[in-house]
């Protein structure tokens, strides 16, 4: 198909079909200064198909990495929920690879960049945070904002969230904060705060009468960046007591999901699965779950040789279900590797080019 000028093409519209598409090198350049002039000429669903679509064919090194994480730009001018997701979505897995190196403060700085817009859209739709906004899909997306904005450190965001966990701990009995938005304010909130939030949030816990609201504050208490109160909390894991046997597995991940506790759970796995092993059963812990949870990061030689290591020295006690999990973490720790080592350096550039 032949264009003239600045035309652009763009197939699958409205996504009748279920598959990738990829443009040659001009088109996809015509595609994203469309989307950075006037995102709105494209349909929506439409944006978040070409910010996924590119991410995937960057991995099948169909097109450069660089022109996957150029797809993101038009964020700083985006409101909608799908394109947001499908980029957050995408961006997962360079966080994942990336957020304990050089790459990190500058991709922290380019999204707070583009959040940021998103952020105070939200701030004016709900007149200063005191409204909900009428879709589910708004929402959803207030959510994002939120998130995204108080994790990359958008000015008033961990402010706010701290404000509303205040007032919550003034008056425990009355929870100011709106249900959609409990999971990122508890999480802000306790990775702001220190022990005086923390035991608060486990009080909480304590006292919480429904299972979704537990669930809620047992992801927020492995968001605090306190190490000491990291530990406390995976000790609490082989308490059947302090935590039931059937969340010690979630419990765990999550600490592996912080940066703070990604070492800190790995090294608790490798000094206590003898006993966890052994006292909990199979049936007990998600072992499969557990493995793949706190190795999902690893993309070093240090921690493939530490999970090579972790198998040889555990051969006698055994896997159970997670046998097959670890010989796919082996080999999932040896992709991350090779693909880390392939895309670094642009993914490094670009981020710092973007940021600046």
């Amino acid at each position: 198909m032949r264009t003239v000028g600045g035309d652009w093409v763009l197939l699958n519209l409205n996504l009748p079909g279920y598959y990738r598409v990829n443009y040659d090198t001009e088109n996809w350049e015509r595609i994203l200064n469309q989307l950075n002039s006037n995102n709105q000429a494209v349909p929506v669903i439409n944006r978040a198909q070409i910010v996924d679509d590119a991410f995937n064919l960057a991995r099948a090194k169909m097109i450069p990495v660089s022109l996957a994480l150029n797809t993101t730009k038009f964020l700083s001018q985006e409101t909608a929920y799908l394109p947001w997701q499908s980029a957050l979505n995408n961006l997962d897995y360079f966080y994942l690879m990336f957020d304990q190196t050089d790459v990190y403060e500058s991709m922290q700085t380019y999204l707070k960049k583009q959040v940021t817009p998103l952020f105070e859209h939200f701030r004016n739709i709900t007149t200063d945070w005191t409204e909900v906004p009428d879709g589910h899909t708004e929402q959803y997306n207030q959510v994002n904002a939120i998130r995204v904005a108080c994790s990359t450190g958008v000015d008033g965001c961990q402010n706010l969230t701290a404000e509303w966990f205040t007032q919550w701990m003034q008056h425990p009995e009355q929870n100011p904060i709106h249900p959609n938005l409990r999971s990122t304010v508890y999480c802000s909130a306790v990775a702001a705060g220190g022990t005086k939030e923390w035991d608060f949030a486990w009080e909480m816990l304590q006292t919480a009468s429904i299972a979704s609201e537990a669930d809620k504050l047992m992801s927020a208490l492995a968001c605090t960046k306190d190490t000491g109160l990291l530990e406390r909390y995976l000790t609490f894991t082989l308490d059947p007591a302090k935590i039931r046997k059937q969340d010690a597995t979630s419990v765990i991940v999550q600490i592996a999901g912080n940066v703070e506790g990604r070492s800190l759970a790995w090294n608790f796995i490798t000094l206590n699965w003898r006993y966890i092993f052994t006292e909990y059963g199979v049936g007990s812990f998600s072992f499969a779950k557990l493995i793949s949870g706190v190795t999902q990061t690893f993309s070093t030689q240090y921690q493939l040789d530490q999970l090579l290591q972790f198998k040889e020295q555990n051969a006698d006690v055994g896997f159970g279900s997670a046998s097959s999990a670890l010989d796919q973490a082996i080999e999932k720790t040896r992709a991350n590797m090779k693909w880390v080592s392939e895309n670094q350096r642009e993914i490094r550039d670009w981020f710092r080019a973007e940021a600046a």
